[in-house]
């Protein structure tokens, strides 16, 4: 069991590393080339849009994964009914984008927005095919998709910045990502194993149901994308674009090694949901996970914390020095997270949904109050210091509520 969880993660992990490492390169040639004001406009841009890109999946990846690993057989029933949904969700993601975007932000602001959102509303059409794959254990065709995007990314980036290009340029950034999905599904539905994301029909009737299913796993995934942005935005309102360009200038080393819990759980969940009901497999895994991740994720933050002023010297010269202390601060969410991870996802393979729900929810209006009054003393130190104190809330009621149910069992 460990072999093969190790194995699964390793080849997830590969393909995550070379994107991730072309996508940092990418982003501190940005990061170096824009003034720090249009550097904080260009993430506000890409934040407010993430917010709503919770709909590029319907909040239905996990769902559709777990159903797919649990009925082998109902996969193409499955694909069917998460498709349609998709349509009308990004049908919705669209008119939101819209709808929110007009009057809360200037009319070039709103340009902005309506193209990158533009581009996730597209890209949102194929987060089925994907979440079908990845329960499929296509690790293949998922590394070489992450690839191609990635080396595409930044040469898209450094022909920008070769050209000299104003900053509405990098606007269209988000497109690469359609297209990429759009050649993988040429491909995979040409495949026998696939050949029923080739006669797929839209059956909206059975895709509302669908989404009724799903509707936990979106509002759970609403309330983590917010959780997680509105820092971004309320800085943005709140002080202006340079304190956003400090404050994303401290995730540039964090947020890149995300990408290690998240293809771990991304190997070891389907194996969470297969073996939900039995109970010494099922917490043989999540032990396994816990351990390799919390110690991975503590090592990771000392190391950063401790390196922190030679990081930001070698990567930017004194460019973003305040972004030191931001930085300094929110560098514990990668230990935090990473332990939080295997608890989390184990509550959704035991089908406990509606605790993560409401825990999310609850510390997403704590984030706020928090932001409100620390951001205007503290600038983007205090939002790094609302977060941090959130995640350990989280970590803490998640450990004591799954303690409290396994005693049960």
């Amino acid at each position: 069991m460990r072999k093969q969880l190790l194995k699964d993660s390793a080849i997830y992990l590969s393909g995550s590393i070379i994107v991730q490492t072309l996508g940092f390169i990418g982003l501190i040639f940005l990061m170096r080339f824009l003034p720090v004001e249009e550097y904080g406009k260009y993430t506000y841009i890409i934040e407010v849009i993430s917010i709503f890109a919770f709909f590029s999946d319907g909040g239905f990846t996990q769902h559709i994964i777990k159903e797919s690993s649990q009925n082998p057989g109902s996969v193409e029933k499955i694909y069917a009914k998460a498709q349609s949904a998709q349509l009308l969700i990004s049908g919705l993601m669209l008119a939101l984008i819209l709808c929110i975007s007009y009057p809360t932000n200037s009319v070039q602001d709103f340009y902005y927005l309506s193209i990158f959102g533009l581009s996730v509303v597209i890209s949102a059409y194929f987060a089925p095919m994907l979440a079908v794959l990845i329960a499929a254990g296509r690790k293949d065709l998922i590394f070489i998709k992450d690839v191609v995007l990635s080396i595409l990314r930044i040469l898209f980036i450094l022909l920008g910045i070769y050209l000299k290009a104003p900053f509405s340029y990098f606007i269209y950034l988000g497109f690469i990502n359609g297209i990429v999905l759009f050649i993988l599904f040429l491909y995979t539905k040409g495949q026998q194993e696939f050949k029923h994301m080739l006669n797929f029909k839209p059956a909206i009737a059975d895709s509302i149901g669908f989404i009724r299913h799903g509707f936990l796993f979106t509002i759970l995934m609403a309330a983590n994308v917010v959780y997680n942005k509105i820092d971004i935005i309320m800085l943005e309102k709140m002080i202006g674009s340079v304190e956003v360009a400090y404050y994303s200038g401290a995730t540039r080393f964090i947020y890149p090694f995300m990408f290690i819990s998240g293809a771990f759980m991304t190997a070891v969940f389907p194996k969470l949901a297969r073996h939900s009901e039995e109970r010494d497999k099922f917490r043989n895994i999540q032990n396994l996970a816990l351990y390799y991740l919390g110690g991975i994720g503590v090592v990771l933050s000392t190391s950063l914390y401790l390196g922190a002023d030679i990081l930001f010297e070698f990567f930017f010269g004194n460019k973003y020095d305040f972004s030191i202390p931001v930085f300094k601060v929110l560098v514990w969410y990668l230990a935090i997270v990473f332990i939080y991870g295997p608890i989390s996802n184990s509550l959704v393979a035991k089908n406990k949904i509606v605790f993560l729900v409401y825990l999310n929810l609850i510390m997403m209006m704590m984030n706020v109050v928090m932001n409100f009054f620390l951001i205007p003393e503290y600038g983007a130190k205090g939002a790094a210091m609302a977060t941090i104190v959130c995640e350990i809330l989280i970590l803490v009621s998640a450990l004591a509520y799954w303690r409290r149910t396994e005693s049960r069992n």
